[in-house]
Order: structure tokens, then sequence, then C-alpha cells
């Protein structure tokens, strides 16, 4: 692992990595085993979460599109 701090990295890279391992440690803290089978799931939703910075996923601001699922679920507003 490298530092955000190193004049070598990206800051946002470290960033995202950090982010990353942090959602997996939380959802394989039952079965570590698991891995490798959730990471599809957990790079999915990272890639389609909001991010507040920008108002839109890493999905959409890199393919101007938003992802095709089998289930597209409203808005959190609209929820209630």
């Amino acid at each position: 692992m490298s530092t955000a701090d190193h004049h070598q990295t990206d800051g946002q890279t470290e960033r995202v990595n950090r982010v990353l391992e942090d959602i997996l440690r939380s959802v394989c803290a039952a079965e570590p085993t698991k891995v490798s089978t959730l990471l599809p799931q957990v790079e999915f939703a990272l890639n389609n979460a909001v991010h507040s910075s920008t108002g839109f996923t890493p999905f959409y601001m890199n393919g101007l599109r938003h992802p095709r699922t089998p289930l597209t679920l409203p808005p959190a507003s609209s929820l209630g």
C-alpha cells in the first residue's frame, strides 16, 4: 500500500482503494473466504454511488449513461 501523502501517488486513487478495503472488510467480516465472490457486487455498488462532489455516479461520469440492471430502484427521495 502507498500513502496519499507520497509525491508519486494519486490521492484520489488512494482514497478509492481505502474505501474499497473498508467495504470489503465490512461485508466479508462473517465469511472472509467470500471476497472474490463479493468483489463484483462491491465494485458495482461503488460505481453506482452518487458522489457529493460531482452529483453523478462514477459509472455515469465514465460512460455518460446509467447501467442496465434487472431492477432499477426509485430515487431515495421518493421512498419517503
